[in-house]
């Protein structure tokens, strides 16, 4: 049995708004020339084919417009021409989020399963991918005019100072100011009049007063993609002045000359040269790259292009995950209900954090064969050692959840009803993942540390390294009462070389004796307090203690 789709009943079909003048008068809007979509929407507009019955049609208008999509029966121009007398057109404009590609794919599966899920007598005839010119415009301040005129008086114009806190946006293009002018002076607009001899207006320096009209998409694309040329020219710039500096003899000369590719990008980017001809983009591009060239070289005495590299592919990995994490968790469940989630998982992280570093103290100690509740730990300590595992946890899961994102922007995860249940389930799967995966890597790293410790301390008779608020030192042994047995646990007592103590929380304290390392059985053993001394050693060199 199919699930029960909700659907608006006696819903009459939508026709198109026509003026009372007709379809020729004006203020009639072609479909295809309507308003831009909103930003991050795209819209594509398909002919669907329903069965021509007054139930049908109703029904069928009801279901797509409870997802939010527009419906109109098509027009004369827009209907098949080789029609069946027992079907009729609807136009149906999908809107969804994601990248361009793939679009028009991922609408008409969203729609084909729509109609198979409610078992509705209609299949998609025609579908394409509508974009809508995007006009440029520009937005001028108004100031007051300061007297004077001179440098002092242009500079505080510029930073904004003698700013009358309203702003105007026109289309852009070179009869802007002209017409920002005659809107700000048309209307008081919250009680401030624009008086010509006491006001002017603006552009703000990170503004253009006559940006590129591409209004197209074909445009956008081609300036996207001479933006990107542009920063990676600015990159390859830095890096070969690095490489330069460092160069001997004719070697020099292959990344200098390398580092004028971006050249062009960059003049076709700068406002003050992009309407010009080539050889000014040229020039101003030559002119950008070898100063961005000098700037490297300067930098390449102190950083090597091996770590500048190094840091480059960091921050790029840092931008495909962080842009990725968001792509999977916008218009999600986490986001829709993130304000009661991060609140309720702050505890439960906390606590986690604390446990992991407990046990990573409890890994480390027991590579030393003392018992963790006899030693005393700092709680700070144990936050501290469950940051980094915790951290690079963390780090995995996110370049998941950002490939996941990727796929959901490229439309290659569904996204229809049963993506909620493939999130609930990868959720989970997180979870656990991120939990494992954090305490695998704290068990290793406080095993690893403890080895290392407990080497340096065998071979070259130093103090073990602080971990995380646990501090170790080598001391002698020696009893308090010459003479007297001593009770110990794991003995013998050595009194004749150094041994590792971490300190005591109660009345026995528990040693580590290096010379045990290789031997069998417990390497460390205890003593109660109050029947040794424990004597700070004075020459660790030969590994002795002096007799008592």
């Amino acid at each position: 049995m199919p699930p029960r789709v909700r659907v608006r009943r006696n819903v009459a079909l939508p026709a198109p708004r026509v003026p009372d003048g007709g379809a020729d008068a004006p203020g009639v809007t072609d479909p295809a020339v309507g308003p831009p979509a909103p930003p991050g929407r795209r819209r594509v507009r398909m002919l669907v084919d329903v069965v021509d019955r007054p139930d049908e049609v109703d029904y069928a208008t009801g279901l797509f417009e409870e997802r939010g999509w527009s419906v109109r029966p098509a027009e004369a121009d827009e209907r098949p021409r080789a029609a069946r007398g027992q079907r009729t057109a609807l136009v149906v404009e999908v809107r969804l989020h994601g990248a361009r590609l793939g679009a028009v794919r991922t609408a008409v599966a969203e729609v084909e399963r729509l109609v198979g899920q409610a078992e509705l007598g209609a299949w998609v005839r025609d579908a394409a991918l509508v974009e809508h010119e995007r006009p440029a415009r520009t937005t001028y301040h108004v100031h007051r005019t300061a007297g004077g005129g001179g440098r002092p008086s242009r500079m505080w114009t510029w930073l904004g100072f003698l700013d009358e806190q309203r702003a105007v946006t026109v289309p852009a293009g070179p009869g802007s100011r002209d017409a920002a002018e005659a809107e700000v002076t048309a209307r008081p607009l919250g009680g401030r009049d624009f008086v010509p001899g006491r006001h002017a207006l603006r552009v703000p320096g990170h503004s253009d007063a006559n940006p590129p009209r591409d209004e197209t998409p074909r445009a956008r694309r081609t300036r996207l993609a001479w933006m990107t040329a542009g920063a990676a020219g600015i990159v390859l710039a830095v890096v070969c002045g690095m490489y330069a500096v460092r160069a001997e003899g004719a070697w020099k000369l292959p990344p200098l000359v390398l580092s004028a590719a971006g050249a062009l990008p960059l003049g076709r980017m700068a406002k003050e040269t992009r309407d010009r001809g080539r050889l000014a983009q040229w020039a101003a591009g030559v002119a950008g790259t070898s100063t961005l060239a000098a700037f490297g070289a300067l930098a390449g005495r102190d950083v090597s292009p091996a770590r500048l590299w190094a840091g480059m592919l960091l921050l790029g990995a840092v931008a495909f995950v962080g842009t990725g994490v968001v792509l999977a968790v916008r218009r999600t469940l986490f986001t829709r209900h993130a304000t009661w989630l991060v609140p309720l998982s702050v505890p439960v992280v906390w606590s986690m954090v604390r446990w992991l570093g407990g046990q990573m103290h409890d890994e480390y100690l027991d590579r030393f064969d003392i018992p963790a509740a006899t030693v005393p730990a700092p709680a700070l300590g144990a936050y501290l050692a469950a940051g980094r595992p915790m951290a690079l946890a963390l780090g995995s899961v996110l370049a998941f959840v950002a490939v996941v994102g990727w796929l959901r922007h490229f439309h290659v995860l569904a996204r229809d009803g049963g993506f909620r249940l493939y999130a609930a389930v990868l959720t989970t799967l997180l979870s656990v993942a991120y939990a494992l995966t954090a305490v695998a890597l704290g068990a290793e790293h406080a095993g690893r540390s403890a080895g290392s410790a407990a080497g340096a301390v065998a071979q070259r008779g130093t103090d073990p390294p602080d971990y995380y608020g646990l501090k170790g030192h080598l001391v002698c042994v020696r009893p308090v009462e010459a003479g007297k047995p001593v009770p110990v646990e794991n003995g013998p007592l050595p009194t004749g070389h150094p041994v590792v103590s971490f300190g005591a929380s109660g009345d026995w304290i528990w040693l580590w004796d290096p010379a045990r390392r290789h031997e069998p059985g417990p390497e460390a053993f205890a003593v109660r307090r109050e029947d040794v001394q424990l004597l700070p050693t004075e020459n660790r060199s030969p590994g002795t203690c002096p007799a008592p």
